[in-house]
């Protein structure tokens, strides 16, 4: 069995209305890409809490802090009880530790997100305070960057050392990647732009689940 999250990356609160309107009744949570357009060198998008405060939202919600200081966003989150799920990207800065044991602390959970060229040691240190550890398995920044095969042997070797941490993927996943990451040990799988530019996410969204009922 496998969790699968859709993805949402707005730029405009338009966009975000638009995005929850098409999966907001095929799925339980949705994963919320926040760019603050320095930590990835690319695109930038919207804050969401506070466009969120104006859209009725029943989604519990993930928050993928794709940002340099996450410390300055994360108290406005905590205000959202649909934030559930913090994902912390370990090449942030500041006192990551801390912000781990805030989030936990608030009764969130929360993950350490690792990008593709950093290496797996480097979270080890945050193990005893966090609750996932998500693999990127595109390059971030955007929807439908190329998903990077080299993850896989990357997220089994992390797996069979730390078999009771749950591994979550992000990037590229679509039918075939999806199995490829939960064969190598991912138990959650994040999709954006396979489920939100398909003219049936829904449809999408089975395709993603199939094979693992």
């Amino acid at each position: 069995m496998i969790e699968v999250v859709p993805a949402i990356l707005a730029k405009t609160k338009e966009e975000l209305e638009s995005a929850i309107k098409k999966i907001e009744s095929h799925a339980e949570r949705v994963h919320l890409d926040v760019l603050d357009g320095a930590f990835t060198g690319a695109n930038k998008s919207i804050h969401y809490y506070e466009e969120l405060e104006a859209i009725e939202i029943k989604l519990k919600l993930d928050i993928h802090l794709m940002v340099t200081y996450p410390q300055e966003i994360v108290p406005q989150w905590l205000m959202n009880p649909n934030a559930d799920r913090f994902w912390i990207h370990v090449e942030s800065q500041g006192n990551l530790a801390d912000l781990c044991l805030e989030i936990r602390g608030q009764g969130r959970k929360v993950g350490m997100v690792i990008n593709p060229e950093t290496l797996s040691g480097t979270v080890l240190e945050y193990l005893p305070m966090i609750d996932y550890i998500q693999f990127m398995t595109v390059h971030p920044g955007s929807y439908g960057r190329p998903f990077l095969t080299d993850m896989l042997d990357k997220i089994s070797t992390f797996h069979e050392s730390h078999p009771d941490l749950i591994i979550a993927v992000d990037g590229g996943i679509n039918p075939e990647t999806v199995h490829m990451v939960h064969g190598a040990g991912a138990e959650i799988a994040v999709s954006g732009s396979y489920i939100m530019n398909s003219p049936d996410p829904a449809k999408a969204l089975t395709e993603l689940k199939d094979g693992f009922q």
